[in-house]
């Protein structure tokens, strides 16, 4: 089993690695880890359905494809200012 702090630094690195690729000229950049987190989550989610709290396992699929969109507009919004200045 991997170490909570482990975890964290990898989930900080990913949301980085997000806001990172959201503000580059391309705006695809900025998409690519939502859909790979979709892909993921999917095959994750099809083998857990049924075994358990189905609605939690919805929303933490949601809020974590939530969390990178949201992160993904304030880095478009960062390079729109920054391109302003």
């Amino acid at each position: 089993m991997m170490d909570p702090v482990y975890k964290w630094l990898i989930a900080i690195g990913i949301l980085g690695v997000q806001f990172f690729l959201s503000r580059r000229t391309n705006v695809y950049w900025g998409t690519i880890l939502p859909v790979l987190y979709l892909v993921f989550i999917s095959g994750w989610l099809s083998n857990r359905i049924g075994n358990g709290n189905t609605f939690s396992l919805i929303l933490v699929s949601v809020g974590g494809l939530a969390i990178l969109l949201g992160i993904w507009s304030k880095g478009r919004e960062s390079l729109k200012n920054k391109r302003k200045n």
